[in-house]
C-alpha cells in the first residue's frame, strides 16, 4: 500500500509544464500559505450594509489578529544565513536544471524590511485600515460616527504589531485627523483575555509541550510522504543533496511573507514549489495548529471562555449609555481557539500524521481561518417585541454556529448553546498545573 502511494505521488509531484519544460508556478499557490497568508486572499470585499428587517445593529464586539508582519528570529536568520547558500547551489546547477524563473532566484537578495522583531509591515497597516473602512460601511449606525471614548473600547497586546494594528483600524473608523483622540488601553505585560494561553500554565505544559503532540507532527515530518517531497523538491533544483524539511519548509514560509508582503510581486521562492508540495507544507502547518491551538485537546479552546465570557458579558449590559464597539488585537493562537470554543471548521475526522489524503478537504485550513489579519466579530441586534438577536462573522463573512440555522441567532439561544462553557469557565481552575 506504501508503494502504491509512494508512486502515485511521485507522479503527482514529479509533473511539469510541458510546454515550457520547467517548473512554473502553481496558479493557486497564494491561498495554500498557511497562517501567512496575507489578509486580501480571504477578505469579504463586499461593503453592503448588513440590515434585517425589524431590527438593528446596536453593539459590536472584535477580536482581530494583527495584520502582516515581518519574520521571527528563527526564519530571519535563516534568510540571512542559510537560504543565499541554497540560492548559490541552485544558481551553480541551472545549466543542468531548468527553472522559469531564473533569473529571478539569481538576482534575489534579503527582503529590506526583513529583521526578527514581529513588525507590522506596509500590508499589514493597509489591511487594518481597509477591513474598518468596510466594516465601517457595512455596519453604519454602529460605526460611521465621530469617535467618543464613551462609544468605543481599543485594546491590544503588548506588541508593536498589535498597537499599530489597533490604530490603523482605529485611523479606519474615524480617520486620520479624529485619530489622534482616540484613547488605547495601555497593554499588560501578559494579558489574561487577549492571550490567555500564555498565562495558563496546564495548556503550556500538557499541550503545547506535550510529548504526544510533538511527536504527531514529527511522524508527518519523517513519513514516507515528506520524505519522497523533498528529495523531489531537491532533484528539480540540481541540489546534489536533499533538503532537510527544516530548510524546505522555511522556503515555503519565506515564500509566503514575501508574497504577503508584496501586492504585484511573487516571490521567486514560491516558483520552485509544484501544487503537491504546497499541499504538504500546507497540511504540515495545519496539523501543528491543530495539535496546539485545535481540537486534540480540550484545554486549547475551553480556556477562550474568558474571551466569549466577556463578549456576553458586554452584551448583557443593558445600560443605554454602554459602549457601541469593543475593539481587541491579538494573535494567531486567539483566533484559533476561539474558532475551536465556537465550534467552527471541526472536521468529522482528526487530522493525523497518518491521513493526509484522506483529510484532503478538511475545514480545518489555516490558509483560510487563520491569515494575517484573521478577526471573529460579533454583532449583536435589538428587534421588534423586545426580541434580541446575534450576528456571528469570520473575516467578515456570516457564519452559522451549530444550533443555529439562520443569520440571525436568538440571543438567548446563543448563550444556552455555550451554558455550559460559561458555567465551567474557571479560568485558573483549569490552567492551574496542581
Amino acid at each position: 500500500m506504501l508503494a502504491l502511494v509512494t508512486a502515485i505521488l511521485c507522479s503527482s509531484i514529479g509533473h511539469i509544464h510541458s510546454e515550457d519544460q520547467c517548473n512554473g508556478l502553481y496558479s493557486d499557490y497564494s491561498h495554500h500559505l498557511s497562517s501567512k497568508t496575507p489578509y486580501r486572499y480571504v477578505a469579504n470585499h463586499d461593503i453592503e450594509p448588513v440590515n434585517f428587517e425589524g431590527c438593528k445593529a446596536w453593539k459590536i464586539w472584535l477580536v482581530q489578529r494583527h495584520g502582516t508582519r515581518t519574520p521571527g528570529k528563527e526564519l530571519d536568520q535563516f534568510v540571512k544565513n542559510r537560504l543565499p547558500e541554497i540560492q548559490k547551489d541552485i544558481v551553480n546547477n541551472l545549466i543542468e536544471h531548468k527553472l522559469c524563473n531564473e533569473d529571478e532566484i539569481k538576482l534575489w537578495t534579503s527582503h529590506e524590511e526583513i529583521d526578527d522583531k514581529k513588525r507590522l509591515t506596509k500590508e499589514g497597516e493597509d489591511e487594518l485600515l481597509a477591513l474598518a473602512e468596510r466594516m465601517q460601511l457595512r455596519f453604519p449606525n454602529l460605526l460611521n460616527q465621530p469617535y467618543e471614548s464613551t462609544n468605543f473600547l481599543f485594546r491590544f497586546t503588548d506588541t508593536q504589531r498589535t498597537r499599530i494594528s489597533a490604530k490603523q483600524f482605529a485611523t479606519g473608523l474615524f480617520g486620520r485627523n479624529d485619530v489622534k483622540k482616540v484613547l488605547f488601553d495601555e497593554p499588560l505585560a501578559k494579558d489574561p483575555l487577549l492571550r490567555f494561553y500564555k498565562v495558563c500554565q496546564k495548556w503550556r505544559k500538557d499541550v503545547k509541550k506535550s510529548s504526544t503532540a510533538s511527536a504527531e507532527h514529527q511522524q508527518f515530518i519523517e513519513s514516507e510522504l515528506t520524505n519522497v517531497t523533498l528529495k523531489s523538491i531537491s532533484s528539480r533544483l540540481g541540489l546534489g543533496y536533499t533538503l532537510t524539511f527544516k530548510d524546505a519548509k522555511n522556503i515555503y514560509t519565506y515564500c509566503a511573507f514575501e508574497t504577503a508582503w508584496e501586492k504585484n510581486k511573487v516571490s521567486p521562492w514560491c516558483s520552485i514549489f509544484n501544487k503537491s508540495d504546497f499541499m504538504l507544507f500546507e497540511y504540515s502547518e495545519d496539523l501543528k495548529h491543530y495539535l496546539i491551538d485545535g481540537y486534540a485537546y480540550e484545554l486549547s479552546y475551553k480556556q477562550a471562555c474568558v474571551l466569549l465570557k466577556n463578549a456576553i458579558e458586554y452584551f448583557d449590559d443593558q445600560d443605554l449609555n454602554s459602549k457601541n464597539g469593543i475593539f481587541y488585537f491579538t494573535h494567531s493562537g486567539t483566533i484559533l481557539k476561539m474558532l475551536g470554543l465556537l465550534g467552527l471548521y471541526k472536521d468529522e475526522h482528526k487530522l493525523k500524521h497518518d491521513n493526509y489524503f484522506k483529510m484532503e478537504n478538511r475545514l480545518w485550513r489555516t490558509s483560510k481561518i487563520d491569515p494575517f489579519g484573521s478577526n471573529i466579530a460579533f454583532v449583536l441586534y435589538k428587534c421588534n417585541n423586545n426580541e434580541t438577536k446575534i450576528l456571528t462573522l469570520h473575516q467578515e463573512r456570516i457564519v452559522h454556529i451549530n444550533g443555529c440555522k439562520d443569520d440571525l441567532c436568538s440571543y438567548e439561544k446563543f448563550k444556552q448553546l455555550f451554558a455550559t462553557e460559561l458555567k465551567n469557565c474557571n479560568f485558573d481552575e483549569m490552567c492551574n498545573i496542581d
